[in-house]
């Protein structure tokens, strides 16, 4: 789970293509001028149940204020912006599979207390959004890096 969609704006990700069978449940601002966004993403899997889906995610303005108080040691922030794009989405998604439709909502409150309580305060450090705009450029400069040991150029 993570930034699987990074370069893609919140809108594209949160803006359901139809309302019928995803919800907005709420925004966080957050202390660090991020915005973590909660939405339902159910659906029907039979007559009576549904998987049951919570996802948070944050767009994360790839700006040179995020780095004030992060080193950019070897790298530049123009590098950073010309591999990313302006955006990193951070998603994350917790899910329960064939859950009666009269627990639909119990259960998803539930995904929302607990990804809140184990990760809400983690994402809303200072140093999340920058770490994790860093360790994407990492991700994507090594995988378009050189050949591997022993390949032939």
């Amino acid at each position: 789970m993570g930034m699987n969609n990074a370069g893609k704006r919140m809108a594209d990700i949160v803006k359901p293509p139809s309302s019928e069978n995803r919800a907005l449940i709420r925004k966080i601002a957050l202390n660090t001028g991020q915005t973590l966004v909660i939405s339902d993403l159910s659906r029907k899997i039979s007559a009576d149940a549904c998987v049951v889906i919570m996802q948070a995610a944050m767009e994360i303005r790839v700006e040179p204020d995020l780095f004030e108080n992060e080193p950019l040691s070897g790298i530049t922030f123009e590098q950073i912006r010309d591999t990313l794009g302006e955006t990193v989405i951070y998603e994350y998604r917790l899910e329960r599979n064939f859950i009666m439709d009269h627990e639909k909502e119990t259960v998803l409150a539930s995904l929302v207390d607990t990804f809140m309580k184990n990760t809400g305060r983690y994402i809303s450090k200072p140093g999340f959004a920058p770490k994790l705009v860093l360790k994407e450029y990492r991700n994507r400069t090594q995988s378009a890096g050189p050949s591997k040991k022993g390949e032939q150029d």
